[in-house]
């Protein structure tokens, strides 16, 4: 027969043994939980780029409001307060009156937001003609540097367009050839460009942009950033910043998201994000609608941080920029990330 300090310890037995599987199962619970929470560090930079005012090169024209983004006070202080860098593209820096251009970088460097340009940088060498992210004048580059220098602008950030994929993997399609280099004659001619611009801005720094699904290997990108690194040392890019095609069904994104931002981390770089909707989408409303998507569909998947996110579009939507109160803009997007986005920790 048991005593009551027989049961009594009877008792205790199960209730330490209760604790100790209460304990396993939280940390497991917890285990399981940090595996599928984003990586803690600092949020990412928000960089802001839209359709400007010229005819797009696919012929729509939308965004007529984007000259009042510079306006003081224009409809989207909360949004503006909220971005690092602002991203303008060759072809506005080489088309605009003097006057324009240079209350555009007196504005912002006034709100201390860096300036960033878009830059072909893959030379062409009797290759392709209407390929994206050429330079077909030797000096193309360097006059956009010293226009931007003369016109009071400081140039923190080269955007080098998709120069992997346009210049070593892209065959052609209709009236473009592309030139097929190799990946160390490509890297050497992409370092060559880099360097004239910094003969006129020592210290702007490269943010590589290449689509998801046109990089056919992790390790061919791995290959390219040691190039690249080979080539300019400590001027190569900061940063791998991912065009995903959201919607395509040649090779979903999912599959190759993972292993490249992998691949871009362990070879010492940070990873950036394009935030869009897709040129599928009809209306204002659906591109944002699809973009909130597009966000929530990376942070599921992917858990590294990246160092920025850019906030951007060059399709037919949203149709207009202002003001940030509309759910249908630009700005209001921005917003909307940095108070809904897991890792945007609010932003700025």
């Amino acid at each position: 027969m048991k005593t009551l300090f027989h049961i009594s310890e009877d008792i205790a037995r199960r209730v330490r043994f209760a604790g100790r599987s209460a304990l396993v199962a939280a940390i497991a619970l917890s285990t399981v939980a940090r595996a599928q929470a984003p990586e803690k560090g600092p949020a990412p930079m928000v960089w802001f780029s839209a359709v400007d005012e010229m005819p797009a090169p696919r012929g729509f024209l939308v965004d007529q409001d984007y000259p009042r983004l510079f306006d003081p006070g224009a409809p989207w202080q909360y949004a503006l307060s909220r971005i690092q860098a602002f991203q303008i593209t060759r072809r506005y820096v080489m088309s605009q009156p003097d006057e324009k251009l240079h209350n555009i970088f007196a504005f912002l460097h006034q709100h201390h937001i860096a300036l960033a340009v878009t830059l072909g940088m893959i030379p062409d060498r009797n290759c392709g003609e209407h390929v994206e992210g050429m330079v077909h004048n030797p000096n193309e580059n360097l006059a956009a540097a010293q226009r931007i220098q003369k016109l009071g602008g400081d140039l923190q950030y080269i955007n080098a367009d998709e120069p992997l994929f346009f210049g070593h993997y892209f065959a052609g399609q209709k009236d473009k050839i592309g030139c097929r280099y190799s990946i160390e004659e490509l890297a050497s001619g992409y370092a060559g460009e880099i360097r004239k611009v910094r003969s006129v801005f020592r210290d702007a720094r490269v943010v590589e942009d290449e689509p998801v699904e046109g990089l056919e290997s992790p390790s061919d990108l791995g290959r390219w950033i040691d190039q690249v690194k080979h080539e300019l040392g400590d001027g190569a890019p900061q940063s791998i910043r991912f065009d995903v095609q959201w919607q395509s069904r040649k090779r979903p994104w999912r599959e190759a998201a993972r292993s490249l931002v992998a691949t871009v981390k362990q070879h010492g770089l940070g990873y950036g994000v394009i935030i869009d909707g897709t040129p599928e989408d009809q209306t204002d409303e659906s591109w944002i609608h699809t973009a909130k998507g597009n966000i929530k569909a990376w942070e599921a998947l992917i858990h590294e941080i990246p160092d920025h996110v850019m906030i951007q579009s060059w399709h037919q939507h949203p149709e207009k920029l202002l003001p940030e109160t509309s759910p249908t803009t630009l700005p209001y997007l921005v917003n909307w990330y940095c108070e809904n986005a897991r890792m945007a920790h609010g932003c700025r």
